[in-house]
Parts: C-alpha cells; sequence; structure tokens
C-alpha cells in the first residue's frame, strides 16, 4: 500500500500504530506537541515495550512537533490521517492536519469517547471514520518510549476496528485495518456506533474510578467495594446505550446483558464479577486506565467525555445514570486540586 500517512497525537495510541506502520515501512510521519516526546523520537526512534517476550523493539520515525506541519506544504498531501489527541483537542487536531489532506483523503478518530461528531464538524462527514481500540492497553511513560500493558487480542474479539458512519465495509476501511493489523488484529464493522458505545462502557467503568481512587486496574478490580462501583457504572451506561436504540458489542470478556441488569440484580452482579476476575491478570500490573495516567502527571482528564457523556445521554433518553455524573464531578474536583485520589471516594457512593 502506497499511502500517505499522518498521525496527530504520537501518544499510547498513535504513537503505537505510528511505530508499527514505520517498521513496516510506510513511513507515518507522527505529529505530538510534547517537545521532549518529540526530540526523543527524533533522535533514538520509538521504543515499544510489549507484555509478550521477544515482540518489544525500537524503530526510527519521522517526528513534528505542531508548530512543525506548516513545513508539511511543500510535500504529497496525505491520504490518511489519524486523530489520537484527547477529546478535548479533537476540533484543533482535525483543523490543524485538514488543509495537508488529499482531496479525497479521510480522517479516523482513534481516540477514547465518541468524537466524530467534533471531526465531521470540521470536515464533513464524508471524510470520517471511526477506530474502536478494543483491547490496547498502553502508556506513553517516557519521551520515545511507550509501555503496551495488555496482551494482543486473540480468539473472535479484534483488537481493532473500523467503521465508517453509514455502516457499509469500503474500500478505504479496509485499507486502514490492514494497516491497522499491523498492531495488533483488526477488521472493519458495520456497527460502528455500536462498537463506540461498548468501549466507551468499559472506559466509563474504569477511568473514573481509577482517577479518583489512584488505583492501578488490578488493584480496583481486586477491591470489592471498588469493583462493585465500577460495575454499577457499567450497568447504567449499557442501559443508556440501548436506550439510544445502539446495538452493543460484546467487550472485555463480559455479557451485556448481564451487566445490564448487575446494579439491581445480585446474581446478576456476581456473574460479572466472576468474568471480570477471569481476565484480571491479563493485565500489567502497572496497567492503569487513561484518566488514571492524566490525574499522576496532573494533567486535565476526559472525564466530561466520557462519564458526563454517559451521564448526559441518560439524561437525553430518560435513563438514570446519576453515578457518572457524581464520578465525573469528583475528578474534576481532583483535577482542580480540590481533593485527592482517594479509595474512600469510591467507597463513599
Amino acid at each position: 500500500m502506497s499511502e500517505r500517512v499522518i498521525i496527530i497525537g504520537a501518544g499510547a495510541v498513535g504513537g503505537y500504530l505510528g511505530a508499527y506502520l514505520a517498521r513496516a515501512g510506510h513511513a507515518p510521519v507522527l505529529v505530538d506537541a510534547w517537545p521532549q516526546h518529540v526530540m526523543a523520537m527524533q533522535r533514538d526512534g520509538l521504543d515499544i515495550r510489549m507484555m509478550e517476550a521477544g515482540e518489544s523493539f525500537r524503530t526510527p520515525v519521522r517526528a513534528l512537533h505542531i508548530s512543525d506541519v506548516p513545513q508539511l506544504v511543500r510535500e504529497a498531501p496525505f491520504d490518511i490521517a489519524f486523530i489520537s489527541v484527547k477529546s478535548y483537542d479533537t476540533a484543533w487536531a482535525t483543523a490543524l492536519v485538514l488543509p495537508y489532506l488529499a482531496p479525497d483523503g479521510c480522517i479516523v478518530s482513534a481516540q477514547n469517547s465518541i468524537n466524530e461528531d467534533s471531526i465531521a464538524a470540521v470536515t464533513g462527514w464524508g471524510r470520517v471514520l471511526g477506530l474502536s481500540v478494543n483491547v490496547l492497553a498502553a502508556e506513553l511513560v517516557a519521551p520515545g518510549r511507550i509501555e503496551r500493558n495488555s496482551l494482543r487480542a486473540t480468539g473472535d474479539k479484534l483488537g481493532l476496528v473500523v467503521g465508517e458512519a453509514h455502516g457499509r465495509v469500503t474500500p478505504r476501511a479496509r485499507r486502514i485495518a490492514a494497516l491497522c493489523a499491523l498492531g495488533d488484529s483488526a477488521g472493519v464493522t458495520t456497527n460502528l456506533w455500536g462498537e463506540r458505545w461498548s468501549k466507551l462502557t468499559i472506559n466509563a467503568m474504569r477511568n473514573g474510578v481509577c482517577a479518583m481512587t489512584g488505583m492501578s486496574s488490578k488493584e480496583r478490580d481486586y477491591d470489592p467495594a471498588v469493583r462493585a462501583l465500577s460495575i454499577r457504572l457499567g450497568s447504567q451506561s449499557v442501559r443508556v446505550g440501548r436506550a439510544m436504540g445502539l446495538a452493543l458489542e460484546p467487550m472485555s470478556g463480559l455479557d451485556l446483558d448481564l451487566l445490564a441488569r448487575a446494579e439491581a440484580e445480585p446474581a446478576a452482579m456476581q456473574a460479572v464479577i466472576a468474568q471480570i476476575l477471569e481476565v484480571v491478570e491479563k493485565r500489567g500490573d502497572s496497567q492503569r486506565p487513561s484518566m488514571g495516567q492524566d490525574i499522576l502527571k496532573g494533567r486535565r482528564t476526559e472525564s466530561a467525555m466520557i462519564n458526563g457523556l454517559v451521564a448526559r445521554r441518560g439524561q437525553e433518553f430518560g435513563v438514570e445514570a446519576g453515578l457518572h455524573a457524581q464520578v465525573d464531578e469528583i475528578v474534576r474536583r481532583i483535577e482542580r486540586g480540590e481533593a485527592r485520589p482517594d479509595p474512600a471516594l469510591a467507597r463513599a457512593l
């Protein structure tokens, strides 16, 4: 494939994908706002650390700071742009890359939350695809170094799923999936919005809880009270998604029918607990979701676009999701320095 690829946001997901593309000879351009990270990539390449023995590697990459993007006007336009910044940075990142796209070039949201509408507001829907990152848990741990803290996808569930907003399987979606398959199993979905809400549910169960408690993913799932809060959040999110008319997809080994009932039915709660404990050891000991990483690094989180989004949609569609609003408010207080992460904050809910 000869597509010209640019990635805006070379962090955990964008950098991971970019490293695999570069190693395969596709010469992507990686753009990031962190100067030290850009300089490390320019000097030493990207160091990718994997959980699987013998799978780690380092590869040279072409990296630019966002201030260097205007120099791309002298080069051939890009066919595919991956947007992999925080959700709150979506609009400016899209506007940044749009002038450098080919007339038939497209933009792929490889982000947490559901940001395709924000991209479409800048570009129009004809250019927009979504990438659901189903099993990739990674962290930019230092300039130029990314650690993957989850195993590659196995079995029927694909690690990366590309979809068009209209649900049809297109040649460009197949080409993008083929690129993504360099880093994990990948395919094309006809149900982007169901995939998106299912992944949002997983993020809404886990991200805010780790952010407010300071816990790693394993610590969260092994603590009975905190785990119960996580499941209640998932239960509300599934019910909201179904009220929106979405066909949710299986995710993270959870039975979504059981999860939907878990908040109200003790038997369903116990069954979901068993499913969670069955997969918890597949994660690295230090793995924590992105919002937990953000709090540790003193950064703004995506709480408003994850738990806050579930709360807003619940109110819109008449489904009780007030627990998400409470988690969102607590995380925002921690962001502002008005509170500190503490498991007691989760247990109080």
